[in-house]
């Protein structure tokens, strides 16, 4: 993947590397759209650097007047894309929970370590010494479990 360069305006330019960026803790992130965000926002940064060059030449206002109201709307933007960003990733850290949820359910027929599953229905508890094949509870018949939680 390419390093990503954000024009920062008045010929400067930020490079963003994909390799240096550390993103242990974001696993469930889009980068590519994390990369779309950050183009975005470098597109507003330029539009808005253009704009005040214009205006500033056409009426002769003051840098500090304009400037203070474009930050106020460069910070609303860039709070903007980083609330969508976490909205993402977000209901993707949700999708994984629940995929794990799945995972963590045992059923008859299933080979299972040795341990201690629940039954989600009664809540009955079944002891394996060994690794063993689940069979339907004993107490009630139903074919679901869980691992009993160590206390």
């Amino acid at each position: 993947v390419a390093a990503l360069d954000i024009e920062l305006g008045l010929g400067s330019t930020c490079a963003i590397s994909p390799s240096k960026v550390n993103l242990d803790n974001f696993s469930a992130l889009n980068i590519s759209s994390l990369f779309n965000e950050a183009d975005k926002l470098s597109n507003y940064v330029h539009r808005d650097l253009s704009s005040l060059t214009e205006h500033l030449s056409q009426t002769g206002q003051d840098f500090k007047t304009w400037f203070d109201f474009d930050l106020q709307l460069v910070q609303d933007r860039v709070l903007d894309a980083f609330a969508k960003v976490a909205d993402r990733t977000s209901i993707q850290l949700a999708n994984l929970a629940n995929q794990a949820k799945q995972y963590q359910e045992y059923h008859t027929g299933e080979i299972v370590g040795m341990g201690t599953l629940t039954c989600q229905s009664c809540e009955h508890l079944l002891n394996f010494k060994k690794t063993s094949k689940i069979p339907p509870c004993p107490h009630c018949h139903k074919t679901i479990f869980t691992r009993a939680k160590q206390s």
